[in-house]
């Protein structure tokens, strides 16, 4: 009878250890994820108003020197990693076309208006919203680590699962429940 306490205890000792070591892991998996998640995604922005008003000569003109900023890059975006899937549209939300109504600089994160019919005050309402993609701080610019980093999200979940079925196999093993 003492030795079937004793083996109860044990097992009970095993399954405190081993959900303690559960919760432990989960905490670091999702603190993991999240990090990984970081630098495997990229940011996305949308509607953001950006103001045109200093961008007028007069109604009809529009001053096409002036750069408005979407997204301020640091040094090392402008290098490896500018803006993408950029839609820039007018205050009446009528999507502008690259080169034809607006230029852009992806590297720096900027676009000046052209001087047509879809950029003049009275269309514009003085805004436009601008669409884009951009790299958050501790985006992984290259394919292959982005890969390799999600692998190490999935090991992790496998020595999670293995660090909890065998203690609780063996305590269930000595309390008569299992095989």
């Amino acid at each position: 009878m003492n030795n079937i306490n004793k083996k109860a205890q044990i097992s009970l000792g095993i399954i405190i250890l081993a959900f303690i070591g559960i919760i432990v892991g989960l905490a670091l998996f999702n603190a993991s994820a999240d990090e990984v998640s970081i630098s495997t995604t990229k940011g996305v922005v949308s509607n953001q108003t950006v103001s045109v008003l200093t961008g007028y000569v007069d109604e009809d003109n529009v001053n096409e020197s002036i750069n408005y900023s979407i997204y301020t890059q640091s040094a090392w975006k402008v290098l490896e990693c500018p803006l993408e899937s950029v839609v820039i549209r007018n205050g009446a939300d009528t999507d502008l076309v690259a080169d034809a109504d607006y230029t852009l600089d992806a590297d720096n994160g900027e676009f000046s208006l052209l001087n047509t019919s879809l950029t003049i005050p009275v269309i514009t309402a003085n805004v436009t919203y601008a669409d884009y993609s951009f790299c958050r701080d501790g985006y992984n610019t290259q394919a292959s680590s982005r890969a390799i980093i999600n692998l190490v999200l999935i090991f992790l979940a496998i020595a999670l699962m293995a660090f909890a079925y065998a203690p609780v196999r063996e305590a269930l093993a000595n309390m008569g429940m299992g095989n």
